[in-house]
């Protein structure tokens, strides 16, 4: 392969990469003790980049705890620079919905 075919091909890939989209999957963890009762309150939520299995393996989550997949929602764009995550369209949606509907029906005669 000649320079000039190699050249053209690295800007080729570098063009490519420069406009094509990042996206990202964001999973609602639920941590609990291991044998909790599904009514107990003694949980944490965590919205994170990581999986469950992942999630284990990059922060301190005790024996005794369990993690548990809850949701999960795709977002568009980059986590760099500590950027915050985008929020689940589902809740969104519901709260949109909920601003709609009336607080009072009227009452009809």
């Amino acid at each position: 392969m000649n320079l000039k075919a190699l050249l053209f091909s690295f800007l080729l890939t570098f063009g490519y990469f420069q406009y094509s989209k990042a996206e990202y999957r964001v999973f609602l963890l639920k941590i609990s003790k291991v044998g909790a009762t599904p009514e107990s309150q003694d949980f944490r939520l965590v919205e994170s980049t990581l999986d469950p299995a992942q999630y284990r393996g990059y922060y301190d989550v005790g024996l005794d705890e369990e993690l548990v997949y809850i949701d999960t929602w795709r977002c568009y764009g980059r986590t760099d620079g500590f950027r915050p995550l985008c929020p689940n369209p589902k809740t969104k949606a519901a709260s949109d919905t909920k601003d709609q509907i009336p607080s009072e029906v009227p009452s009809t005669p």
